[in-house]
């Protein structure tokens, strides 16, 4: 069985251990730790390519082991974190714990003697409905008899040295997420209804959750004797939403998936590691420490983004959707970038007033319900991080329009990776020096708008913030377009708008504005590289004339690469403009680590087309099948 977590902001670094014991640069602050989840345990798994990326060799656990217990990390228990939430006392200093999720019978055989041996505590998730066998799921995830049984259960939880939890009764699974049939993760979809055409409401939806969370903890009560503590949730899929339905449905606790952040003991959901790939005891080690560091690592991390307009995949049946989706993910794919930022309005007479959605919403007619299909897609196919574009005034006539439009796309939407809101030309004024040289404050005017934007913000962010996936790492991000200036003020921009964003997107018209470009470049040259690290440079390919211009935009994307610049990007993919980005940008926008793995999708194409061609006089279909989504 195929699992989402995959797909779910997991985390998984595999590079040398130095030493046992903390370090300075991994010793965790007071009252934080860390989580791990391991899944099944087999003596026979291989050290590459096993069939199943979540097994650990039973070895390579017992060495982690050993090294654990010599270390000066310390393996804490449910109870542990609930009595220091609850008495004030702290945390044991550089608390880890650790868990075995979904109930696979190595938990018994393998896992409960090597705990009892080392004096090691651990906590198993239990998917209730899994063990009391009302599903096949879990025959396809570990085969036929292979979780553990109540009676075995019971025998463990009367060690001292093992912790149940639920990992719901019957969440872990997809179910229909929107019209096109791709199937997401149960506990954070609004579920599509097709012989309706409707979604689940947000009443339907929180009942489902909550009555799913209430028969677990029946279960494990029933069967174990236990009023578990904590909810582990499939896939990782939490939001905080339904962090609150849990505390209702009387789960304390709430663990996710993730490394983005340590978990301090008074968070309401804690990020757990995911092990995969049959990691050393070196590996797991280096895993722990990320989630110290990984924060700012994160911050450096290259982006090569590419713009997409939703327009351009509006289709007349969802078969033809699939066709142009497929297509577009293909051409894209072959580039190896790692971002789209996906325009997810549209201003068909461009008179600045956005009259359609692609998302399901109230407040605009929807166009077409394309949003959620493509994000999946372009996560679990290519492996880009899609983020949404809105701007701050859909409507100039009602300034508060685009609160009620970034609620209703999160909903629909749980798993982007972010939010960019694009000011326009709203903010030139910060990218101007300021008249009072001597003050560097702004003029008041360009206060009054840095202020309203702000605000405006600021109230995203909280209508937004309650049903996002909590085991991603959104990004909050503003697009500023650059327009002519006499003095060009980059890092004022940046200092005015850093606490409020997580990345600064300033969009350039290279081509059109060399000389602006160069001053543009000059000045974020003089950025320092925490300052760099939040900037993003995405330069105008809209109409480009011949292959002079083209030519002239790699040069460009590569002059910002070498001025520091690791996050670039180009305003817009499209079907007519596909074959030139490949050709003439593929090397500053490409992430692929190796020649080796160079594709050329035209060529592809169109010795597809000629062989059809010799067949028949129609034209071929020469799109990749996408119609499924990930299955759990």
């Amino acid at each position: 069985m195929q699992k989402i977590a995959l797909f779910l902001g997991s985390l998984v670094m595999s590079v040398s251990m130095a030493q046992a014991e903390p370090s300075q640069k991994d010793h965790l602050p007071e009252n934080t730790f860390i989580g791990l989840t391991f899944h099944n345990v087999r003596d026979d798994v291989l050290k590459q390519g096993d069939k199943d990326l979540y097994a650990i060799n039973t070895s390579n656990l017992v060495q982690y082991f050993e090294w654990l217990k010599q270390s000066k990390w310390h393996p804490i228990s449910l109870k542990e974190i609930m009595h220091a939430k609850q008495s004030g006392q702290p945390l044991p200093e550089n608390s880890v714990v650790i868990s075995f999720d979904d109930g696979a019978l190595s938990g018994y055989t393998h896992v409960y003697p090597l705990l009892k041996q080392y004096k090691i505590p651990a906590v198993f998730a239990i998917v209730t409905s899994w063990t009391n066998g009302n599903t096949q799921a879990p025959y396809e995830a570990y085969g036929q008899g292979n979780l553990m049984s109540w009676a075995q259960m019971r025998e463990m939880q009367q060690s001292e040295w093992v912790e149940f939890a639920s990992h719901s009764d019957d969440l872990h699974k997809g179910i229909l997420a929107n019209p096109q049939n791709n199937q997401e993760p149960a506990a954070l979809t609004h579920q599509y209804f097709p012989l309706e055409k409707r979604y689940e409401t947000d009443q339907e939806y929180q009942q489902r959750i909550f009555q799913d969370l209430v028969k677990s903890k029946a279960v494990l009560k029933k069967e174990l004797g236990i009023d578990t503590l904590a909810v582990i949730w499939p896939y990782g899929a939490v939001s905080p939403q339904v962090e609150r339905i849990a505390e209702q449905a009387g789960y304390p606790l709430s663990f996710s998936l993730g490394i983005d952040s340590l978990n301090h003991k008074d968070d309401g959901t804690f990020q757990r590691g995911l092990i995969m790939n049959n990691p050393s005891a070196e590996d797991i080690r280096q895993q722990m420490t990320e989630f110290v560091n990984y924060q700012h690592l994160a911050n450096f991390e290259p982006v090569r983004s590419m713009g997409l307009d939703l327009k351009q995949l509006e289709a007349n049946s969802i078969d033809e959707g699939n066709q142009k989706l497929g297509l577009a993910l293909n051409q894209i794919s072959a580039v190896a970038n790692n971002a789209l930022i996906v325009n997810v309005l549209a201003d068909e007479n461009q008179d600045g007033v956005y009259e359609h959605a692609y998302f399901p919403t109230q407040h605009l007619t929807v166009a077409q319900d394309l949003l959620n299909r493509v994000a999946w897609q372009a996560r679990t196919r290519v492996f880009n991080r899609v983020t949404a574009k809105l701007p701050f005034y859909p409507d100039p006539k009602q300034p508060l329009l685009v609160l009620d439009l970034a609620e209703d796309l999160v909903k629909n939407n749980k798993g982007i990776d972010g939010i960019m809101l694009n000011a326009d030309d709203r903010l030139q004024c910060l990218l101007e020096q300021p008249t009072n040289t001597q003050t560097q404050t702004l003029s008041d005017p360009c206060q009054q708008q840095l202020n309203q934007l702000f605000e405006l913000s600021k109230g995203i962010h909280q209508r937004t913030n309650p049903y996002l996936n909590i085991s991603n790492h959104q990004k909050f991000s503003i697009q500023l377009n650059v327009q002519p200036s006499k003095n060009i003020a980059v890092q004022q921009a940046v200092t005015q708008l850093q606490k409020n964003y997580s990345l600064i997107n300033f969009e350039i018209d290279s081509i059109h504005q060399p000389q602006l470009f160069q001053s543009f470049v000059k000045n974020v040259e003089k950025l320092n590289q925490t300052d760099k690290a939040m900037v993003m440079v995405t330069l105008n390919n809209h109409q480009l004339k011949d292959r002079q211009q083209w030519q002239q935009l790699q040069k460009d994307l590569l002059r910002l690469q070498s001025v520091g610049v690791q996050k670039i990007g180009i305003s817009e993919y499209s079907f007519n403009n596909a074959l030139n980005i490949h050709q003439y940008l593929y090397k500053p926008m490409s992430l692929n680590p190796s020649p080796l793995l160079y594709r050329d999708p035209f060529r592809i194409e169109l010795k597809q087309e000629v062989k059809a061609d010799i067949k028949s006089d129609t034209k071929p279909n020469v799109t990749p099948d996408i119609n499924q989504g990930v299955k759990p």
